[in-house]
C-alpha cells in the first residue's frame, strides 16, 4: 500500500498553516502549486496525505529550522483542534493513565499512522507516540511535534500547566535548535532514536482528576462508539481511506482517476488493481465518497441543497437527488426533514422533568 495513504485530519496541518502565514509564508501560493486541496482551511475534518503535507510544510516554512518549526506550531495546538465529542472523552477520564488510553484511541482516528504505547522505566513512564508506515521520513518532525503536544496537553491537565517532561525523544535527526532548548529548559532532548517519546513521572499518570465520577470508557468503547468517531465504525481499510482523500477535491472538480493516483503515489493500473483486490472499483469509490461528504454536509441545517451538492462534486442537483435516493431510498430534502425530526424529539426528552 502506498506510504500517501498514510491520512491525518486537516485540523492538524492547519496548526503549521496558521503558524506559517503569521510569520508571511507564501501560504496561498504553494497551496495553489501543490497537490494539497486547496480549501483545506475551511475543511478542518477532511482527511489529507500525511507524506504530501509535511513535504508542502518543509517547502512552505523554508525559511524556518524543521525542528524550530515543528515547536512553533505544537504551541498553536491544543487539544481543542480534536472534535467536542473527543475533547468531551478524554476531560471526563478519571486519571491521567485513563486520560492517555482515550487520546490514544482517538489519535488513530484522526491519524491513520498513529501507534502509542506506555513502558515502564525505573519508576516512571515512557509514552510512546510513533508514526508506523512513514519510516525515517524527512520530515516526520512535524507530525511528531504535534503527536508529542497531545500527550504533553493531557498531563499538564493533571500536572498543571508548569510541567514539562524530563526527557523527549525524537526518530528526527534534525539538530535541535536554541529555541526548542529555550522552551524545555529541563529536558533531556534526544534526536535519531528509535521512537518518539517522553518520560514521565508515575505520580502524574496515576492522579485522579477532578472530573466526574461516573466511570470513564475505555480504549474499546471510545474507538466503537458512533459518537466518538463521527457516526462511522469502518476500520482503516484500502477503500475506507481512498474515500476519505477523495472527499477534500470533490468541490474542486479533482477527483478524476489520474488525479487521485497522483496524489496517493500510484501509477493508474496499480490503484485500479488495489481496488479489484478489494471488491471496488474507482467509480463505486467515488460515488461512495461523494455520499459520505453530502450526507456530512447536510447535518448543517443552514447548507442549502445546490450548495451540498456542488460541494460534492455533483454536476446539478438534480444529479445529487438521483445519487442520494440511491444510497438512501429518499430525497436530501426527505432525509434532512427527518434529522431535524429527530433532533426535536430529543430536545423534548431533555427538558421532560
Amino acid at each position: 500500500m502506498s506510504s500517501r495513504l498514510a491520512l491525518v485530519r486537516a485540523a492538524h496541518l492547519n496548526d503549521y498553516i496558521a503558524v506559517m502565514r503569521a510569520f508571511g509564508a507564501p501560504v496561498e501560493r504553494d497551496l495553489a502549486r501543490s497537490t494539497l486541496p486547496t480549501s483545506i482551511e475551511e475543511t478542518p475534518d477532511l482527511y489529507v496525505s500525511i507524506p504530501i503535507a509535511v513535504e508542502w510544510i518543509a517547502q512552505c516554512g523554508r525559511d524556518v529550522e524543521p525542528m524550530e518549526l515543528g515547536l512553533l506550531a505544537s504551541g498553536h495546538a491544543s487539544l481543542a483542534s480534536l472534535r467536542p465529542a473527543h475533547q468531551a472523552a478524554i476531560i471526563r477520564a478519571q486519571t491521567g493513565f485513563r486520560r492517555l488510553e482515550a487520546l490514544f484511541a482517538i489519535a488513530r482516528l484522526e491519524d491513520n499512522c498513529f501507534r502509542a504505547g506506555v513502558r515502564q522505566e525505573a519508576g516512571q513512564f515512557r509514552v510512546f507516540c510513533d508514526m508506523a508506515h512513514l519510516g525515517r521520513h524527512p520530515f516526520i518532525c512535524f507530525a511528531e511535534w504535534l503527536n508529542l503536544q497531545g500527550v504533553i496537553a493531557v498531563v499538564r491537565s493533571i500536572a498543571g500547566p508548569a510541567w514539562y517532561p524530563r526527557e523527549m525523544t525524537f526518530v528526527s535527526r534534525y539538530a535541535v535548535p536554541k529555541a526548542v532548548h529555550a522552551a524545555f529548559p529541563n529536558t533531556r532532548i534526544l534526536v535519531g532514536q528509535p521512537n518518539t517519546s517522553i518520560l514521565v513521572d508515575r505520580e502524574h499518570l496515576a492522579r485522579s482528576t477532578a472530573g466526574p465520577t461516573r466511570p470513564p470508557e475505555d480504549a474499546s468503547t471510545l474507538l466503537c462508539s458512533g459518537e466518538i468517531i463521527g457516526g462511522t465504525t469502518e476500520p482503516w481499510t484500502f477503500a475506507g481511506l481512498l474515500r476519505q482523500i477523495i472527499q477534500p477535491y470533490l468541490g474542486e472538480g479533482n477527483a478524476d482517476l489520474a488525479f487521485t493516483a497522483e496524489v496517493v503515489g500510484m501509477s493508474k493500473r496499480t490503484l485500479q488493481r488495489q481496488l479489484q483486490l478489494s471488491g471496488s472499483s474507482y467509480s463505486e469509490i467515488l460515488q461512495e465518497a461523494r455520499f459520505e461528504r453530502a450526507r456530512s454536509l447536510l447535518d448543517n441545517p443552514d447548507a442549502k441543497v445546490i450548495e451540498v451538492a456542488l460541494a460534492s462534486g455533483y454536476e446539478s442537483p438534480q444529479h445529487f437527488t438521483r445519487a442520494f435516493r440511491r444510497f438512501t431510498g429518499v430525497t436530501p430534502t426527505t432525509y434532512r426533514r427527518h434529522l431535524a425530526g429527530a433532533a426535536l424529539k430529543d430536545n423534548e426528552k431533555t427538558r421532560r422533568p
